[in-house]
């Protein structure tokens, strides 16, 4: 693609001073249609410029020559479609996900930002702690659970008594509270 693009260069450089259509394809080559290198570049010193291409240009400041031989020519570039205006997206809050708690996937469906596995890592490199706690956990899915220190599986509150029990040891004495995101929670369940 490289080579081809400095070929176009030439080619189109060439086609442009002698009215002429180059065809510079590397597939015509063995048929023989291709023009070659060399015949675009005679081309071009018939016209009046460097057989390589380089041209020797006046600064349009200054007046003066610049002091290197400079590649250069008409070339085709398509202009894409994608346009900051059609991508641009922010949320705040919005729409979230029944079974995990998070928020929804998607502009078209007022969805948050992803931070990904590899957003993830950059921000562990940097040391932004603070940052992961409030991107992964405060603006995702924060979940509260009741956390037995004796076995360490998960316990429940019950909102009659005003307790926290754990499932397994059956007693409250010894259950935390403590804050995850509700992902954590569905993990730990299945």
């Amino acid at each position: 693609m490289t080579v081809g693009k400095m070929i176009e260069l030439l080619g189109s450089k060439a086609g442009v001073s002698s009215g002429k259509f180059h065809y510079g394809s590397a597939f015509g080559e063995p048929s023989g249609h291709a023009d070659r290198v060399e015949a675009i570049s005679e081309t071009l010193v018939k016209h009046g410029f460097s057989y390589n291409g380089k041209d020797f240009i006046y600064s349009g400041i200054t007046g003066l020559p610049l002091q290197a031989y400079i590649f250069m020519g008409p070339i085709y570039y398509q202009k894409l479609k994608h346009m900051v205006l059609d991508k641009m997206h922010a949320r705040g809050s919005g729409p979230r996900v029944m079974i995990t708690r998070q928020p929804t996937e998607g502009r078209s469906r007022n969805g948050g930002l992803r931070v990904g596995e590899m957003e993830r890592d950059c921000l562990i490199a940097y040391g932004t702690s603070m940052l992961i706690y409030e991107r992964l956990m405060i603006s995702s899915d924060p979940f509260e659970v009741q956390v037995c220190r004796n076995c360490g599986l998960l316990g429940y509150y019950n909102h009659k008594l005003k307790t926290s029990i754990c499932s397994t040891c059956k007693t409250g004495e010894n259950v935390s509270t403590m804050k995850l995101p509700y992902a954590c929670k569905l993990l730990f369940q299945n």
